[in-house]
Parts: structure tokens; C-alpha cells; sequence
């Protein structure tokens, strides 16, 4: 197998020389490579896993970074294998440019636009609005131009997962970025500029006492500049930290877009807990519908990316889903249908009481009727709270 990437490094350089070594071309030039060789008929993870399992990867780069396995490492070009489990990637640009072609397992790709509203040092607030959803199956190629060009998503919904790149440098400043929905642009090396001390700090006053937390947490939001408290935020999201109330006033006060800030930076906890649910389920269409609602910032996107994903019923299909997501069922009892499409309807519409009104009429005589339809409320007001349900409460 290795092989078979010596001899496609080798010829994607000669290629990448022949059109004078610019990286605006070599999207085509991988693209076209990928599409020639034809890596499905001859790749495989168990080759992959092979590999690497018998060391034979260990010259060709950094084998640090998790789910990334560099498969040929030359003057300019790199061929990185990308292993897919149970990941959620959040919207991020790349600085390389190429093509990636899906090997084994199911993609599920949005792209999507940014229109930047205020540059805070190294950060940018705006407006994220979704371009496209597609479904990528193995032989898909997707092209890849550094920059805005190509901001997107990746969820695999099926697992394992496995993608090829065929990539070289972009031309642009080195270090990809990072976007969090609605709105925050941010660069993915960031984490290192936080202040370890802060977040020592912060991370020994919640050991200590709650109250010694946030008064510490609220004293240096009212000290430090845009920039600081942002990554001081936005770091304590990464460690999981809460963030006070007293602390979310006071950010609201010193930030002009702090409101727009802080739900962004509820994002990061949107993609942790889509890899929770996905590592906790393997039926294939709970897991597309995990993965829409990842990709979803609406109701109607939510519609839209379920059909694409090939729910035929949207509203039967997501509320037979979103009830083994919200549902104990260690007893092995399906939930009675008149609950699933209690779920469905008011997922899909939003309007929970005319949902609950409807069950009470077509199930009057179900012995557990009363307290289904005190479950579909509360489970609504309590899904609100939580950032990996964000798109079924916006129109």
C-alpha cells in the first residue's frame, strides 16, 4: 500500500512542478489524480491499521495528531489518511490545498459562508450562514481551495470512517481557523494563547468553592480586554468550566457582541456532546439523525438535511430517533407511536402544546396518557438547555 502513495506523491509532484508550483492549481491537479487512481479498488482501513500497526509510517511525519496518519510525505506534497469514528468536526477553513476523497464510510458535509461583522484581535465576529448539505459516499471527491473559500463541516455517520487528502501548502498565513456557531471566527491554534495561569486558577477556585470561583471568574472578565475575556471564554468552554451568570452580565456589559460570543462558544459543547451520543449509539439511523442535527441550525434546515439523508417520513422518522436519544429504554420497550409522532410533530413544527393537544385527541383512551404528555413538555423545555438541540427551537 505504501507503494501505491510513493508513486502518487511522485506524481502529483511532478505535476505540481509542471504548473509552477502554485497551490491555486493544485485542487485540479489533486482532484484529478484522485479520480485517475482510483484509491477505493485499492485502499482499505485494515490496510491503514496495518500499516501503522507494523511501524511502516513512522518517517513519513507527525503521528500526533489524533485520527491523522501521514501516508507519503514529500518536497510539497502530503497524503494524510483521515480516520473517522465517532468525531464532529466543528466549521473550520483549511491553509492547504488539494482534494480529499471519501475511501469507506458515509460523509455528511455542510459549507458555509461567513460574513465578518467586528475583528477582535485574533478573533472575528459575524454571521454564519449554511451554503449547502451533502451526503459524500465512498468515491466521492471533494476539491479544496486554503481560505474562505471552503468553510465547512464533517460528521461520518457510519463508522469506521476513512478519507485520503492530497494536499500541498496554501499561499496564505499558516493555521487553519476554526468557526463557531452563530457567529465566531476563530484561529485553531488559539487554545495555547489562553492563560494557563487563568485557567489554573479558575479550574483550583471551582475545587475550593463555587462561590470563590465565580467571584474569581467575574474579577477578571471586569479586568481584561475584549481579546483576553474571549479567550478566556472561550478556553474555559475547551475545559468544560460553567460560566456563572455574574460572569455572563458582565461579559454581556464589556463585549458589544457578548450575547452573540457567548452562544457561539456554546458550540463547542454542541460538537463534544454530538461524539457522546455518537459513541453511545451504532443504529445507523439514529446516528444520521445525531449527524443532521449537528449540521442544522434550524428547523427547516433540519427538515431539509433529514430528507437529503434519506429519512422518507421526517416527522415519524427523527421522532422515533430523538426518542431513543431522550428515552430510557433499558427495559427494551419501544415507545407507543402516538408519542413518536407527538415528538416528531413538535420538533419539526415547534409548536409543543398543539403537538400535545393532538396526542390527547388520537390517543384519548392510553392508559399512560397524561404522563406522555407531561413527558413531551418537559423534555422540550429541557432539550432548550442544551446546545446539541439548539436548531429545534428556531423557525
Amino acid at each position: 500500500m505504501l507503494t501505491l502513495f510513493q508513486k502518487l506523491g511522485t506524481e502529483a509532484e511532478e505535476r505540481f512542478a509542471a504548473a509552477d508550483n502554485s497551490p491555486s492549481a493544485f485542487n485540479g491537479i489533486a482532484g484529478s489524480l484522485l479520480d485517475e487512481w482510483d484509491l477505493c479498488r485499492h485502499v482499505s482501513l485494515e490496510g491503514v491499521w496495518q500499516a501503522a500497526g507494523l511501524e511502516q509510517l513512522d518517517s513519513l511525519g507527525n503521528q500526533s495528531s489524533p485520527g491523522l496518519i501521514p501516508l507519503y510525505s514529500g518536497t510539497n506534497v502530503r497524503i494524510i489518511a483521515h480516520l473517522w469514528s465517532d468525531a464532529a468536526d466543528r466549521l473550520h477553513q483549511h491553509d492547504w490545498t488539494g482534494a480529499f476523497q471519501v475511501i469507506e464510510g458515509q460523509s455528511f458535509n455542510s459549507v458555509f459562508d461567513f460574513e465578518t461583522v467586528r475583528d477582535i484581535e485574533e478573533f472575528s465576529t459575524g454571521k454564519l450562514s449554511r451554503r449547502s448539505f451533502e451526503v459524500f459516499n465512498a468515491g466521492h471527491i471533494k476539491p479544496v481551495q486554503e481560505g474562505r473559500s471552503l468553510i465547512h463541516s464533517v460528521v461520518y455517520c457510519g463508522k469506521p470512517g476513512l478519507a485520503i487528502s492530497l494536499r500541498v501548502a496554501g499561499e496564505g498565513q499558516f493555521g487553519a481557523y476554526e468557526y463557531l456557531r452563530p457567529g465566531l471566527r476563530c484561529p485553531s491554534y488559539r487554545r495555547r494563547s489562553a492563560s494557563a495561569a487563568q485557567l489554573d486558577l479558575l479550574t483550583q477556585a471551582l475545587q475550593v468553592d463555587m462561590a470563590v470561583y465565580e467571584e474569581k471568574f467575574t474579577a477578571l472578565v471586569e479586568k481584561l480586554d475584549e481579546g483576553a475575556i474571549i479567550r478566556l471564554l472561550d478556553a474555559a468552554a475547551f475545559d468544560s468550566l460553567p460560566v456563572p451568570e455574574t460572569v455572563i452580565e458582565v461579559a454581556a456589559e464589556r463585549l458589544p457582541d457578548g450575547a452573540q460570543i457567548l452562544a457561539s462558544l456554546d458550540d463547542i459543547e454542541r460538537s463534544d456532546k454530538t461524539r457522546e451520543l455518537l459513541g453511545e449509539h451504532d443504529h445507523p439511523k439514529i446516528r444520521k439523525f445525531i449527524c443532521a442535527l449537528f449540521h442544522s441550525e434550524s428547523r427547516s434546515e433540519l427538515n431539509e438535511t433529514l430528507q437529503i439523508a434519506g429519512f422518507a417520513n421526517p416527522v415519524i422518522d427523527s421522532g422515533r430517533a430523538l426518542s431513543s436519544l431522550i428515552i430510557d429504554d433499558e427495559a427494551g420497550e419501544l415507545p407507543p407511536d402516538y408519542l413518536v409522532q407527538a415528538l416528531g410533530d413538535a420538533m419539526m413544527t415547534g409548536d409543543v402544546p398543539i403537538a400535545i393537544a393532538t396526542m390527547r385527541t388520537q390517543a384519548a383512551d392510553a392508559p399512560l396518557l397524561d404522563s406522555h404528555c407531561q413527558f413531551v413538555g418537559e423534555a422540550f423545555e429541557a432539550m432548550e438547555e442544551a446546545p446539541v438541540f439548539r436548531c429545534l427551537f428556531k423557525a
